[in-house]
């Protein structure tokens, strides 16, 4: 028992001397500030869905032909090498009227990939002779995302630190110390997708769209806190 009342004093002594640590060293004006830093960056990745979509009375026949429509244009966009190509969806569901099955409708969707514009254009535009141009949508690289962020980050520091120096001159300090501080991005990803739709299809394929990539914001954002030393 004697053990165990020392250990609780001993803890308690601790405790106390511990707070009184916290009390001093938050002696003083404590300030919360933020800096950011950012930059407008090329997007050079592009994103494009196409898709064909079908009805029948007959569900296996509409399915062979969603499939033959599908694996052709598979076939088509697995030629430019470069950029990348996956099936993004496929479904397949009854039409009814007055709770009978009247027909099948299917949808088949495929997405590539890739930072050449214009080949993606070209194969957008061979594509489109068998399916339909769902979206299209540009992003920043993981590459040139880091590397923007990179250079911001330093940029995003320093703006923090003058800040601190212009707030302790406004309280009368002599200097200040940094309490905390955490560093985020914001921005560079995705913008929504743009929704491009086609006419008819035709024998010939259509024209290759024009496309521009855009930029895309990225920022730095330095958040914490100062304390201001009485």
């Amino acid at each position: 028992m004697k053990e165990l009342f020392t250990a609780i004093a001993l803890w308690s002594l601790l405790a106390c001397a511990q707070a009184q640590n916290v009390a001093t060293e938050f002696k003083g004006t404590k300030v919360n500030l933020d800096a950011r830093s950012s930059v407008e960056v090329d997007n050079d990745v592009m994103r494009a869905s196409l898709f064909v979509e079908m009805e029948d009375t007959d569900a296996s026949r509409l399915a062979d032909k969603v499939n033959r429509a599908t694996g052709e244009a598979l076939k088509i966009a697995k030629g430019f090498a470069s950029l990348r190509t996956k099936t993004s969806g496929y479904t397949s569901y009854p039409v009814t009227d007055k709770n009978k099955i009247v027909r099948w409708r299917s949808r088949s969707e495929i997405a590539i990939e890739g930072e050449d514009f214009r080949l993606m254009a070209e194969a957008i535009g061979k594509l489109q002779a068998t399916m339909q141009l769902g979206a299209v949508d540009f992003s920043v690289s993981p590459a040139a995302r880091a590397k923007a962020e990179n250079g911001l980050t330093q940029s995003a520091i320093d703006e923090f630190l003058r800040k601190a120096e212009l707030v302790t001159k406004g309280f009368k300090g002599d200097g200040f110390n940094v309490l905390e501080a955490n560093v985020s991005t914001e921005g560079g990803y995705n913008p929504p997708p743009r929704p491009m739709m086609m006419k008819a299809m035709s024998d010939s394929a259509p024209a290759a769209p024009s496309m521009e990539g855009g930029t895309s914001r990225i920022t730095i954002v330095v958040n914490g806190s100062i304390l201001i030393p009485l």
